[in-house]
């Protein structure tokens, strides 16, 4: 996993090289032509519509204006899940204060994570419900959603046993919904690095 989230990190940098200045970070995704403007439009991060842990409607618009730390998980997940959900506390007690800082959970098994469960998920880990919010679907279009956040999720499609396979990846997303990097959230090492990172966004004001 680590080799994949690296190149999937230089990939985009070699992409967007000079995009930016040396002391900011890097915009990543596909570069394209705004019809409208015909300027250079970045990458942005899909339009959703998903329910919450208290089972209300919470779109992408909820989130303007917001930096994003950006996971996909399912609360039943016996191996890496716990270990990320660990590390992104140390992003919620880093960024307590800062209203601007939000970190998005998207489950990725919509049978069984209803937001009941992603409610008591929340209460099991002591989650700050005003800066972290879990989202849960009605159907598999979140493994979509993954895809275009650039994350690895799916379901293998055995009919006999569940199996959800996901990496353990945390994805920064700036206040214009673009992603500026991504991290080993299995990492201690990397997620101080998500910490910086976001510190630096914070001072770029984007």
């Amino acid at each position: 996993m680590k080799i994949e989230l690296t190149f999937r990190v230089l990939l985009f940098a070699l992409i967007f090289a000079g995009c930016t200045r040396n002391d900011q970070l890097p915009i990543l995704g596909e570069l394209a032509i705004d019809p409208s403007t015909g300027k250079n439009k970045y990458y942005q991060t899909p339009e959703f519509l998903l329910k919450n842990q208290f089972n209300q409607e919470v779109t992408h618009l909820d989130f303007e204006n917001k930096i994003q730390v950006v996971d996909f998980f399912f609360t039943s997940c016996p191996t890496i899940c716990p270990k990320m959900t660990k590390h992104l506390k140390l992003i919620e007690k880093a960024f307590k204060e800062v209203e601007e800082v939000s970190i998005v959970s998207f489950s990725i098994d919509y049978k069984n994570d209803s937001p009941e469960t992603l409610k008591k998920y929340s209460e099991k880990y002591k989650i700050n419900n005003t800066k972290w919010t879990f989202l849960t679907s009605e159907n598999n279009d979140v493994f979509e959603l993954s895809k275009n956040y650039k994350v690895r999720a799916f379901d293998d499609g055995n009919a006999n046993q569940r199996n959800i396979i996901h990496d353990g990846t945390f994805v920064l997303v700036d206040c214009k919904r673009r992603i500026r990097g991504y991290y080993d959230g299995l990492s201690v090492k990397d997620t101080k690095r998500l910490i910086f990172d976001i510190n630096k966004l914070i001072e770029e004001g984007n």
